[in-house]
C-alpha cells in the first residue's frame, strides 16, 4: 500500500475541520461568558457543565462515526471502551469468543488459530504428492498473469483461499514448485481439506473459512461434495451461487470462520505478494474486514461471478483502498478480476 499522505487521510480533512471549528466557537463562547460573569476567575479550575456534555459527544460522532472500523483492540481501546469489552481478557474459549464479537487483532483470537487450526508446513525434505508431475500450469490463467506483473519474483508469500485440494485448478501451486513460494492455504470444506492435506504443500494450512465480519464467527456451511468447487457458506449471507439441493448434496455443516488479518498475524506475516480469493459470492464482505493499513499486498484475483453487488461494486471498492484494476478472467471455470497495489509494480 502506498504509504505517506493517503487518501483515507484526505478524506478525513472536512471532519477535522469541523471539529476545530466546535473547539473554536466552544472556546470562545467560554470566553465571552467568562468576561461578562464578576465571578470569573482565570486561576480557576476549568470545568464542564452537565449542558456542555452534549456538545462533546456531538465532536465525537463527527469525528469517529464516518470512519472504517474493524474492529481493532485500538478501536476499542480508550473512550470507547466498555466493560463488556474488557471482561474477556481471561476467555478464549470459541463460543465466548464469536457471541462477544472479539476484536479481530486480539491476543484469544491470534493463539486459538495458532493452536486449533493452524497447520505448519512439512519439513522441506517431504516431496509434494500430486495426482500428476506433469510440469503444466494448474491454474486456469491467473498465475502466468501474476508472475507476469511480478517478474518472475521468486521467494514470494501468497495467501490463497477457496484453493480446493492444492493441486487442482490451484492459482499457487505453481509458484510454490516452481519459484520457490510459500503461504497459507484455507480450504473450509473438511472433506476437500483431507486431500489438501495430504499433498504435503510447503505452506501453512487452516481448515476454516473466512469470516464475512471483523470478528470470528461460525457458520452453516454447504460442502457440495460432488462438486466441490462450489462449496460456500450457505444463510449466512446473500450470494449468487446456488443452495445446496436436499436429497442430493449434504446436509448443512458448522464451520469456525476467522478475519483474514486474524490469519495473517497468527502467521506472522504482514506482506503477501498474492492473494487468491474464491469463496463463491462473499468476496467483497470478506475483503471489506481487512484493514488494508496494517497490510502490504501487492496483487490480488478475485472470483465476481457470485458476488450480489456485481464486479462494478468490487472494483469501485479496491480502487478506494489504493489498487488499480489490471483485468478480469471469463472463461467457463475462472471469472476472475485481477488487481495490483497502486504505484507498487510497474504495468507494462
Amino acid at each position: 500500500m502506498t504509504k505517506g499522505f493517503s487518501s483515507q487521510s484526505k478524506r478525513n480533512l472536512p471532519r477535522i475541520a469541523i471539529l476545530l471549528l466546535l473547539l473554536v466557537i466552544f472556546f470562545a463562547t467560554y470566553q465571552k461568558n467568562c468576561v461578562s460573569n464578576k465571578n470569573c476567575n482565570a486561576s480557576k479550575k476549568f470545568q464542564l457543565a452537565k449542558n456542555d456534555l452534549p456538545d462533546l459527544m456531538t465532536i465525537s460522532s463527527v469525528l469517529h462515526s464516518p470512519l472504517p472500523h474493524y474492529n481493532l483492540m485500538e478501536e476499542t481501546s480508550g473512550f470507547r471502551k466498555s466493560a463488556k469489552q474488557t471482561s474477556y481478557s481471561n476467555k478464549c474459549g470459541l463460543d465466548y469468543m464469536n457471541a462477544n464479537k472479539m476484536e479481530q487483532d486480539h491476543p484469544c483470537v491470534i493463539e486459538t488459530i495458532r493452536q486449533f487450526f493452524l497447520h505448519k508446513p512439512p519439513p522441506s525434505n517431504v516431496p509434494l504428492k500430486l495426482d500428476s508431475n506433469d510440469a503444466g500450469n494448474r491454474s486456469p490463467g491467473q498465475t502466468a498473469v501474476i508472475m507476469r506483473l511480478l517478474k518472475n519474483q521468486t521467494k514470494g508469500f501468497f495467501v490463497e483461499c477457496g484453493a480446493l485440494d492444492g493441486e487442482y485448478m490451484s492459482n499457487t501451486i505453481d509458484l510454490e514448485r516452481k519459484f520457490g513460494w510459500n503461504g497459507i492455504l484455507i480450504e473450509a470444506n473438511p472433506v476437500t481439506f483431507k486431500k489438501l492435506s495430504a499433498r504435503h504443500r510447503k505452506a501453512w494450512t487452516l481448515p476454516v473459512c473466512l469470516s464475512l465480519e471483523p470478528f470470528p464467527t461460525k457458520v452453516t456451511f454447504q460442502m457440495k461434495v460432488g462438486d466441490p468447487g462450489h462449496s460456500h457458506i450457505e444463510g449466512e449471507s446473500e450470494t449468487l451461487q446456488e443452495p445446496g439441493i436436499p436429497g442430493v448434496d449434504p446436509n448443512l455443516i458448522e464451520v469456525q470462520c476467522f478475519p483474514f488479518y486474524s490469519i495473517l498475524l497468527a502467521v506472522g506475516v504482514t506482506q503477501v505478494d498474492f492473494l487468491s480469493l474464491d469463496v463463491e459470492g462473499h468476496e467483497l464482505k470478506i475483503l471489506k474486514t481487512i484493514p488494508w493499513r496494517k497490510l502490504d499486498i501487492k496483487t490480488l484475483t478475485v472470483e465476481w461471478d457470485h458476488i450480489p453487488e456485481g464486479q462494478m461494486a468490487l472494483s469501485s471498492f479496491m480502487e478506494a483502498n489504493g489498487f488499480v484494476k489490471i483485468g478480469a478472467f471469463d472463461f467457463l471455470w475462472s471469472k476472475d478480476v485481477i488487481f495490483v497495489q497502486n504505484q507498487s509494480i510497474s504495468v507494462g
